[in-house]
């Protein structure tokens, strides 16, 4: 098996323990910095070599694997309707038993801080809405401030110094040489950026290595990935935010070359320290990145037991057959993809309100949300993958804030079930109901943000929401379930509520399927009564 190992250079270590027994002078120290940032330097070149020497040389064919397919049991096409429970008359309750226990009220549900991106909330002013109005008090007679002169003051200009810009002078700005659009904004790269120019001619393994060897040898790229790690961080990204990120910058340096482009991310994923590869089939160029996770619908390759999976950020579906790739490693690039969703991205604001109506208890509702369409199109096509990701991601501020005011007074005072079985009827009424194949042509999970905004949703996105609601708003304890072919959730209440359940470390969780229309809490659609889901533990962000 080919592998590619470079020595570790331990001098630089050995020299710092020098200087730190041995005291230098201003000039001596320079001199010295000088000289190991020349060592360090050497040895990346010596490192970059020889990975050039390796991608000249060492590659090979692979099978690749069809993606994983989550749940091969086809989705309800038609989602059944629960009769209403028979009323329960007093005396009859558990048949003559004492009368349940006084149940837990909601409390009072905090809003939270407004954010900035939506505009304040309307204050009511004197004598609106039947108030009476409220006499001003009289104004305060103004304050005349008499100044009182000060003494002139001496003003001895300072020595300038050799460190700083001269006194009077702006400093000069760094032309911009690259401007990125990521999701609606630019962001401008500081310093010119004149990235070689590539082309790539079949054979494209030497085609490859001579890109790699092109770019290390370039004395822009590491200047660009501080500044591109810098906005990644900025912007709140995971993972695959950064590699998106990446990917964008790489097809506005090669003209929106998408296989110049990967080439592009592939080299600064591994400079970031990621064990990324690349492959390549006839005439295209694929990126290949491995992960904590599991993927699904990803063509990937298996490498020494690790998959490396044929990820876009354009929604397009690589369909790999056979492919060839290199198997060694670039020195300390081994970290994997995380796809966890631990922060919202703070994208540019475009902010849109909807509103959602539904019928409950024979009444009309009606509730107004605002969620930024920026997120909608960043989501898109993220990598379908474990279920829990979805379940435990955060939702944006704009959706937090406008679902609490929208559902504060509806649920204050209600029970705990009550609350409960409110928001039940809101997953299931107010939005039509679709399975993913049909709308989209693929399966696709959705967060809260995707649901609002997409005409269909289906049973996991629904229970997604639905989860999130109860954990936000009413702050109980929430688990998944999942169901062959199905995704509902169970509630752990404060209070004794009959019906479906499961148990979670002697826990007791109440069934609750956001999916099944006029199912209150307690209630598992028919098709799944009788079955053991899989549990999902959701994670604390309370």
């Amino acid at each position: 098996m080919a592998s590619f190992n470079i020595r570790i250079r331990t001098g630089c270590l050995v020299a710092l323990a020098l200087l730190i027994a041995m005291p230098l002078s201003a000039d001596e120290f320079e001199d010295f910095a000088k000289s190991e940032m020349g060592s360090f330097a050497q040895y990346r070149d010596e490192r970059d070599a020889e990975f050039v020497n390796f991608l000249k040389a060492q590659w090979a064919e692979f099978d690749a694997s069809r993606g994983v397919v989550r749940d091969s049991i086809p989705k309800p096409s038609a989602i059944p309707v629960a009769k209403p429970p028979a009323p329960v008359t007093e005396g009859e309750e558990d048949g003559g038993q004492a009368p349940p226990e006084p149940a837990t009220p909601v409390g009072e549900i905090v809003l939270p801080a407004l954010p900035p991106s939506l505009p304040p909330e309307p204050v009511a002013l004197p004598g609106e809405d039947g108030e009476e109005g409220v006499t001003p008090a009289p104004a305060e007679p103004p304050v005349v401030v008499v100044p009182v002169p000060e003494p002139d003051v001496l003003v001895v200009p300072e020595e300038p110094s050799p460190f700083d810009e001269p006194s009077g002078v702006e400093p000069e700005m760094i032309p911009v040489g690259l401007s990125v659009s990521f999701f609606g904004a630019n962001h401008l790269f500081r310093g010119e950026f004149s990235f070689p120019e590539a082309s790539l001619t079949p054979p494209l393994k030497p085609a490859i290595a001579a890109y790699w060897e092109a770019m290390s040898q370039s004395a822009q790229f590491e200047a660009f990935l501080s500044q591109a790690r810098d906005m990644s961080g900025d912007l709140g990204l995971n993972d695959w935010g950064y590699h998106n990120f990446l990917f964008t910058c790489g097809l506005a340096v090669h003209g929106n070359d998408r296989d110049l482009a990967n080439l592009f991310t592939w080299f600064m994923s591994v400079k970031s320290g990621y064990d990324a590869r690349v492959g390549y089939s006839d005439d295209r160029v694929y990126l290949l990145l491995p992960s904590r996770n599991t993927l699904y619908s990803v063509s990937y390759l298996t490498l020494q037991g690790t998959r490396y999976y044929a990820v876009t950020f354009d929604g397009s579906r690589e369909k790999l057959g056979k492919l060839y790739t290199y198997k060694g490693k670039y020195p300390k690039a081994d970290r994997l993809m995380d796809y966890r969703l631990l922060k919202v991205p703070t994208l540019k604001p475009e902010i849109t309100e909807k509103e959602l109506r539904f019928e409950y208890g024979g009444e009309p509702q009606s509730v107004k949300v605002s969620y930024n369409q920026s997120l909608v199109d960043y989501y898109r096509y993220y990598p379908q993958t474990n279920i829990k990701i979805y379940f435990d991601a955060l939702t944006s501020d704009e959706l937090n804030y406008s679902m609490v005011r929208e559902l504060k007074e509806k649920l204050e005072g209600k029970s705990e079930k009550e609350a409960v079985d409110y928001l039940l009827g809101f997953s299931q009424k107010a939005f039509a109901y679709k399975t993913d194949d049909d709308q989209l042509g693929r399966e696709k999970y959705m967060l809260p943000e995707e649901t609002i905004w997409y005409p269909y949703s289906d049973c996991e996105d629904r229970s997604f929401l639905f989860a999130y609601l109860v954990r936000r708003i009413l702050k109980l304890d929430v688990v998944g379930l999942n169901y062959p072919g199905h995704v509902a959730t169970a509630v752990r209440f404060n209070d004794n509520v009959p019906g479906d359940y499961v148990v979670m470390n002697n826990r007791k969780y109440i069934v609750c399927d956001p999916t099944y229309i006029n199912a209150s809490a307690g209630m598992a659609m028919p098709k799944y009564k009788r079955r053991n889901p899989d549990v999902v533990k959701i994670r604390n962000w309370q």
